[in-house]
């Protein structure tokens, strides 16, 4: 059998950068989910209008803080066709979990609630499962252990916790942070040994959140795979996709909004009026839409209702 180990990496965007993108982050754990929809969806939607970033790429989401919204968020998510949520941390990390899907309520502890409460069949959950940091502490993310001083100390807060997914299930070991951990030198360079560490290893992998899922929905034809299937899975792969111009020179569009002018840079076609939550000028927009709540299947509620009485 040849194993194979996964690591993650997640990115980040605030609205007024032009990057290409594959999650969103946001604010609001008391949202309504009409406001949920609008804030995350619509930011889905000003990606790709503002800054050329296809909506298909956009695919999951992290809440605020890991303050989820519970069945609102999901339901948000359910009904806008994202594929995957990150906001969810676990403590117990001895196996590591795996991501799991939302067809059933989640097989651990809610460390932040509300955590959803209903089925959402095809929806995936990437949990945060929680690192132990130099002084035997518990963080959810690697920028929230206790700050390591060095750069040996870094490379062994990474190696160690590698570790324990790489020698007990293998299940995908996430890296996840903010920017400006990465403003520290020692962290700078105590990460790029670790990276070089791994790259020397034939059984890992780095690739995003949608591979991992990707692999995860092939799983069970991969117990017995080679490494040369491996290598060939098509999500894993290397695409030589021509990737579009990119933009040296962006426009400033000064645009009206509420009692003054606001400005924003874009490559793209200037807006109308200032782009905000729930009056993204967008055409056929699903973040500017009434929401209808979900009808939730009497199968659906079964199985919840079952799960809970075991």
């Amino acid at each position: 059998m040849y194993h194979v180990f996964i690591t993650l990496l997640t990115f980040f965007v605030k609205l007024q950068r032009l990057q290409y993108i594959f999650f969103i982050y946001s604010y609001g754990e008391s949202f309504s989910k009409t406001e949920w929809m609008r804030e995350m969806v619509g930011q889905r939607e000003l990606l790709s209008a503002f800054s050329g970033v296809d909506l298909s790429d956009v695919r999951g989401l992290r809440a605020p803080f890991l303050a989820i919204g519970g069945d609102k968020m999901f339901d948000m998510m359910y009904e806008a066709n994202f594929t995957y949520d990150s906001s969810i941390p676990i403590y117990e990390n001895s196996p590591p979990p795996f991501p799991y899907t939302l067809d059933y309520k989640s097989p651990h502890e809610c460390m932040i609630p509300p955590c959803p409460e209903k089925a959402y069949p095809g929806l995936w959950e990437i949990p945060l499962v929680m690192w132990n940091d130099l002084g035997n502490g518990r963080c959810s993310m690697a920028d929230a252990c206790s700050n390591p001083t060095s750069e040996e100390d870094v490379y062994k807060l990474l190696m160690g916790n590698f570790q324990r997914h790489y020698v007990t299930n293998r299940a995908p070991f996430g890296l996840f942070y903010h920017a400006a951990w990465f403003t520290q030198p020692h962290h700078r360079r105590g990460f790029e040994k670790f990276l070089d560490t791994l790259v020397n290893m034939d059984d890992v992998w780095f690739v995003t959140s949608w591979q991992v899922i990707q692999f995860m929905r092939q799983l069970p034809k991969f117990a017995q795979a080679t490494e040369e299937e491996i290598r060939n899975f098509p999500a894993f792969r290397c695409h030589d996709k021509k990737q579009k111009e990119y933009c040296k020179y962006p426009k400033v569009c000064n645009v009206w909004h509420n009692s003054g002018v606001r400005y924003m840079r874009t490559c793209q076609a200037c807006p109308k009026s200032y782009p905000w939550t729930g009056k993204t000028g967008i055409f056929n927009s699903l973040a500017d839409r009434p929401i209808t709540e979900r009808k939730v299947s009497p199968l659906e509620t079964l199985l919840f209702r079952n799960d809970k009485d075991n």
